[in-house]
């Protein structure tokens, strides 16, 4: 018999082969970029840090890349590695900040920290564009198509999956788990938490921006009200939270659920209500899916 994982990989590196169109090859992929996002926010969770604001390495990658690639006419496949680079930069303010910021404290320092980048980049004009933004940013499917993005966007989450797991069967996962659990007791064991909260943001935030910087080359302009809008906070939030925090694969089944009934389901049915999804995500987690899609899995073994 054919293993599961191997049907799996063909059913994502086919569609373009065939022939799928151009408009749902976008959808997919976008898809896969939001499970990214959801993933890296994940990750950051599993240090028991939660993030409002993962905007800002959001769009700090959106436009560290697109400036670089406007400006060097570098190729965009070249100039998304800057994307993550910056997105881990910039979140090592709150690695640090993390010191003296506990739970809500530190969750709505990281919203404060996205509004002001957007400020920021919407002030800015010589550099951002302002408000404008920036557009005619080069796209990745410079050939036409939009099978390269595919690819791009499925190889992201493959990354932002293949970090999570290393994360967890490594001593840095392990670390990471003492500081949610007992970040007292793990402290007073011998573990510095600064460094390992520090560690978690710079790997979400550099994940984050990847994303980022994929996204902008996808869609060819973005704005700081958009990329550093609470829409790309709160977003991977609700996506990782319905499928099941903590949990590996979590992330990215709750993001295409919701993604994809929201663009392919409600968008062409009820456009107004498409956003809908995610309100009632949020809803169902909070009276009858605690453990997220996950644990209706999970809970579906147990009575097997």
């Amino acid at each position: 018999m054919i293993p599961t994982a191997a049907l799996l990989f063909f059913a994502l590196v086919l569609p373009p082969v065939l022939g799928f169109h151009p408009y749902y090859l976008y959808l997919i992929g976008t898809a896969f970029l939001w499970a990214s996002v959801a993933s890296a926010w994940n990750l950051l969770e599993t240090a028991g840090q939660i993030s409002f604001g993962h905007a800002a390495f959001f769009g700090a990658g959106a436009y560290a890349s697109s400036l670089l690639a406007l400006q060097t006419n570098l190729s965009p496949q070249l100039a998304l590695p800057l994307g993550a680079l910056i997105g881990g930069m910039t979140a090592v303010p709150l690695g640090l900040a993390s010191h003296c910021l506990r739970s809500a404290s530190l969750a709505l320092a990281t919203l404060a920290y996205a509004e002001a980048l957007r400020v920021i980049a919407r002030n800015w004009d010589a550099l951002t564009g302002g408000g404008a933004g920036l557009i005619g940013i080069p796209p990745v499917d410079s050939a036409g198509g939009r099978a390269q993005g595919y690819y791009l966007s499925l190889l992201l989450l493959v990354t932002a999956l293949a970090v999570v797991r290393a994360v967890e069967r490594s001593r840095l996962g392990l670390a990471f788990a003492a500081i949610r659990e007992r970040e007292d007791r793990a402290q007073a064991l011998g573990l510095a938490p600064t460094p390992v909260k520090l560690v978690a943001f710079v790997l979400s935030g550099g994940l984050t921006g990847l994303g980022g910087a994929l996204y902008a080359h996808t869609v060819g302009s973005i704005q700081p009200d958009l990329v550093f809008g609470p829409s790309f906070s709160l977003l991977p939030l609700i996506m990782a939270t319905f499928g099941g925090i903590r949990a590996p694969l979590g992330p990215t089944l709750g993001a295409l659920v919701l993604y994809l009934t929201s663009q392919l389901v409600l968008h062409p049915l009820l456009p107004r209500l498409h956003q809908l999804p995610y309100a009632l995500a949020l809803i169902a987690v909070a009276l009858a899916l605690p453990r997220g899609l996950v644990g209706l899995f999970m809970t579906r073994r147990r009575t097997a």
